[in-house]
């Protein structure tokens, strides 16, 4: 069968059309727009009109190439800022009217499952498994053993989130970012102090693009120090132009650095791997029932 599923995130709308036999996933295509529908939202509450005009219009052309593909199934979720929008029925209008198909807002605890489903689809669950999702408005961290969940849990801090909390600029003052990690460490050290890992898998558009900047499937602990020092003095149009990354995903990676280095410090690891599976996966398998 082949199904589709589009995440409508804080920072980007992302697309999966796969191939699924015998609970493998096998991608035909995959995309990814920054939407920034988090834009302002924690001053304002509210998904601005010009961020729901172009949901609409990318989450439109994103499930007319599903059906192009030959989708049979195709599911709509949206993450944390579903959660938190006090207009987010604006959006499920908006998308349900754009696509011909009704969205729904995951819970943390649904994302978090969708997510390391899709993690175990993608191969990474062969024993235990904890992983760090970071996202636009929130990080979820999760953790099991064989391909079962087991524990999950939902931070109201993301990288859209924090990138505005602490007014960082472009180009980025390298100074943000060890008050960045003190803030997540501390709120992520009770979490790991109740679920010790010995390795922890990062996913999400920040961890992949603080693998492109860093230049390694491995964050450790100098590979994320220094991000600061990479954009300090750059705009982000020249590292997108020297990288391939997005500008706007340029602009949240001292924060995405800084989260993920305070995940690393909570739960005292060398580094945390990246994975480029997660939730787009999960809704994939949830589509084909």
């Amino acid at each position: 069968m082949i199904a589709a599923a589009i995440d409508v995130g804080t920072n980007t709308t992302r697309l999966l059309v796969a191939e699924v036999a015998d609970g493998r996933i096998t991608p035909l295509a995959a995309d990814g727009v920054m939407t920034a529908l988090g834009a302002g939202l924690d001053r304002s509450g509210r998904i601005a009109d010009v961020g729901l005009d172009l949901v609409a219009r990318t989450t439109a052309a994103m499930s007319e190439r599903a059906r192009a593909l030959g989708a049979e199934r195709l599911v709509i979720a949206c993450t944390a800022v579903g959660r938190d929008a006090d207009n987010a029925a604006d959006l499920l209008d908006r998308i349900a009217a754009a696509t011909g198909s009704a969205p729904r807002v995951l819970t943390g605890e649904q994302e978090a499952t969708l997510t390391y489903a899709g993690l175990v689809a993608a191969g990474s669950g062969d024993g235990d498994l904890v992983a760090a999702d970071l996202g636009g408005g929130s990080l979820e961290l999760m953790g099991g053993h064989r391909g079962h969940l087991e524990w999950a849990t939902s931070l109201p801090i993301g990288v859209r989130r924090i990138t505005e909390r602490h007014r960082i600029g472009d180009p980025p003052d390298p100074a943000s970012f060890e008050p960045i990690v003190a803030e997540v460490a501390a709120l992520v050290r009770p979490v790991a102090a109740d679920h010790p890992a010995p390795a922890v898998l990062a996913t999400g558009g920040s961890a992949a693009a603080l693998g492109v900047l860093a230049g390694t499937g491995h964050l450790d602990g100098t590979a994320l120090a220094a991000v600061p020092d990479a954009l300090a003095g750059r705009s982000a149009d020249d590292v997108a132009a020297a990288t391939g990354l997005d500008p706007a995903r340029v602009r949240l990676c001292l924060a995405g650095a800084g989260a993920l280095e305070g995940v690393r410090r909570a739960f005292a690891l060398d580094g945390l791997e990246i994975s480029h599976a997660g939730l787009r996966e999960g809704l994939v398998l949830e589509a084909i029932g």
